[in-house]
């Protein structure tokens, strides 16, 4: 019998796959032979006498590697377990960042007081084009880190009618494979996103990665550029980022990363 201690949130649908028979799986378990983990930030106290550490997803960066190697601690994670989620918020992100959804839900809420149906259906008619935005077809998707979930969205963009340019100086050949044909590989990061629409961010939180987007990259983008991060908020530059809305040298950023300092802006999903 062995003994997983789980942190997080984990589905059922893979924790089934662990047979009562042989496996102890709870959050509460005493001790463990593994830890399976999502974005709990694990510490070397935590592991303990663990064997193995599993992270539900993409990235180990909350999981001290360098000294679970030095304990003979096996550290894996699931590279694309999560990419088709993650496909589906790119693409709300991409519809909220065009079109006018957020503000055009608050203007509509906010004639709550006219009780008159025609009345409030002439007012909305004559509204509607102040959050009409723009259509994306056309238009191009830069995708930063071209793995599992780069590679969807890329695909994803192209049947939408979208332009895809893709950069990734870590490309594997086995992701190269996944890559449709018309995604245009850029070599350089600053030409990917001077010639891109809307950016998207798929990298894992790594040295090389951290505040990689920068003052250099903002001022590199085209003025009302809209950004997307649903992969590291680490990778985002923070004062660079204010920097770069306050100038409107970016139009929109779209993230699941909250920060005080972004509450309360227009532009910031």
């Amino acid at each position: 019998m062995h003994t997983i201690k789980t942190y997080n949130q984990i589905s059922n649908r893979g924790l089934s796959r662990f047979s009562a028979k042989d496996y102890i799986v709870a959050g509460d378990a005493i001790g463990g032979d593994a830890i399976l983990l999502r974005s709990h930030k694990l510490t070397i106290d935590e592991v303990g006498d663990a064997r193995a550490v599993a992270r539900a997803g993409a990235g180990t960066n909350n999981v001290p590697v360098a000294d679970c190697t030095e304990r003979g601690v096996v550290v894996f994670n699931t590279p694309g377990a999560n990419a088709n989620a993650v496909k589906e918020l790119v693409l709300c992100g991409l519809l909220l960042a065009s079109r006018g959804i957020i503000p055009g839900i608050a203007f509509a809420e906010s004639q709550a007081h006219l009780s008159d149906h025609a009345e409030l259906s002439k007012l909305m008619e004559q509204e509607k084009k102040r959050f009409a935005g723009s259509e994306i077809a056309g238009k191009t998707l830069g995708v930063i880190g071209l793995g599992a979930i780069g590679s969807l969205v890329a695909e994803m963009a192209i049947g939408l009618g979208m332009k895809v340019n893709g950069f990734d100086p870590a490309l594997s050949v086995e992701a190269a494979w996944r890559l449709p044909s018309k995604v245009k590989r850029i070599e350089n990061l600053s030409s990917l996103v001077a010639n891109s629409d809307f950016i998207t961010l798929h990298l894992p939180a790594i040295e090389a990665t951290r505040g990689l987007i920068n003052d250099e990259i903002f001022n590199a983008m085209r003025p009302g550029t809209s950004l997307i991060n649903f992969a590291r908020d680490e990778i985002v530059d923070a004062e660079a980022l204010l920097r770069a809305l306050d100038a409107e040298k970016l139009g929109r950023y779209v993230c699941d990363f909250p920060r005080h300092e972004l509450m309360g802006r227009d532009d910031v999903i």
